[in-house]
């Protein structure tokens, strides 16, 4: 089965554009961590990622581990933990934070923004993904802290080098429907980014969350888990399963995903409850039921520990937002 597909459903992103920044040289600023930036616009979800694309000129971006990337146009950087960084023509001097320079919020359209001293000019594209914050699966954590991507550069995606320039376009369209379709266009970029990082994983950075649907031991397990969430698995049968002795598929799986088998299957069930909250109008009692709990009580307490309050009560909350 498709694992990655379904958990990008289940953990349910939205892509956002927020701003058309225009910077003429010199010009330097500094973007505030995702969960800030996300407050400064008064967002529900508190977890963003941020991206940024360049539509014209070249400039330079330094992230919290001391990465300096030169970009050009096409090039896209994200920040899939919502770190702060800097951009700017030239990396030396104070930068601005951008939050200084922003209209109130709401803004609809994105608002156009311009700063800088009135030389070579560089046009970026800029804008988020929101999900909930306590739905970052497994996957996504183990994402690099800075991925950058040459759009125009990269002749083996060249869907998203389609993508991207439809972005670019649009971002400077006011015809109608122009807002929604660049949220979608945002989507469907993440999704080709993560299914081109997942594919060029070197045998060096095989322990990642996304090589795991890549080896064929634990891949095979994950599809089991996804399959079957309900199931009354146990280790001892996942590693016959497998031709594994238990510690070693236990060893496997933390290695890759952070974590030990029953422990991400028990998160999986409760990413699957919580959509299943908020997109239908079944008891409680069933929903536990349908992903792997035999009593209610016994989901409340694992909903409740691992979101912080009782399923009914998550529910409404999310029900009035």
């Amino acid at each position: 089965m498709d694992i990655l597909s379904e958990v990008l459903r289940t953990v349910r992103f939205f892509g956002s554009l927020d701003l058309r920044p225009e910077f003429s040289a010199p010009w330097l600023v500094t973007a505030d961590p995702g969960n800030a930036f996300a407050d400064s616009l008064q967002l529900g979800n508190k977890h963003i990622v941020p991206f940024h694309i360049v539509a014209e000129g070249h400039c330079w971006v330094k992230t919290n581990q001391g990465i300096c990337q030169d970009l050009s146009p096409g090039d896209i950087i994200i920040f899939p933990h919502g770190d702060s960084h800097i951009l700017g023509n030239q990396l030396e001097g104070t930068p601005t934070p951008i939050t200084e320079l922003l209209p109130a919020p709401p803004w609809e359209p994105p608002p156009l923004l311009k700063h800088g001293g009135g030389g070579d000019l560089t046009r970026l594209v800029c804008g988020f993904l929101q999900c909930e914050d306590f739905l970052s699966h497994p996957f996504l954590k183990t994402l690099p802290a800075f991925m950058h991507v040459r759009a125009f550069a990269e002749p083996t995606i060249p869907l998203l080098e389609t993508g991207v320039r439809h972005i670019i376009q649009e971002a400077n369209c006011s015809q109608p429907g122009s807002l929604c379709l660049l949220n979608r266009l945002v989507e469907l970029m993440f999704v080709e980014i993560l299914r081109g990082h997942m594919q060029s994983l070197s045998s060096q950075e095989q322990a990642t969350g996304l090589a795991a649907l890549n080896d064929p031991m634990i891949g095979q397990v994950l599809e089991w888990f996804h399959a079957e969430p309900a199931r009354n698995w146990t280790v001892p049968e996942l590693a016959k399963r497998v031709g594994m002795s238990r510690s070693a598929l236990a060893q496997r799986f933390s290695e890759l995903l952070g974590q030990p088998p029953m422990q991400y299957l028990t998160q999986w069930r409760l990413q699957l409850a919580s959509r299943q909250l908020q997109t239908t109008n079944d008891g409680i009692a069933k929903i536990a039921t349908q992903v792997g709990y035999e009593s209610e009580a016994a989901f409340n307490r694992a909903f409740k520990r691992y979101v912080g309050v009782p399923p009914g009560a998550w529910r409404s909350r999310k029900l009035m937002e």
